[in-house]
């Protein structure tokens, strides 16, 4: 997961784009992919905040 925030990010993906592709994952596997959509969000956030590096 981690790899794909970080690549979709370098391709030029905005946090809103990323956001909407997380809410239609979680609509369609429900709770089973909540866990994952956090920690897509977190590693967005941690990208974003300089925490993490490309």
């Amino acid at each position: 997961m981690d790899h794909r925030v970080e690549e979709v990010l370098d391709q030029g993906a905005t946090d809103q784009e990323i956001a909407e592709t997380l809410d239609i994952a979680l609509l369609m596997s429900g709770s089973l992919s909540a866990k994952s959509v956090r920690h897509a969000f977190s590693v967005l956030e941690q990208l974003r905040a300089g925490e993490r590096t490309r």
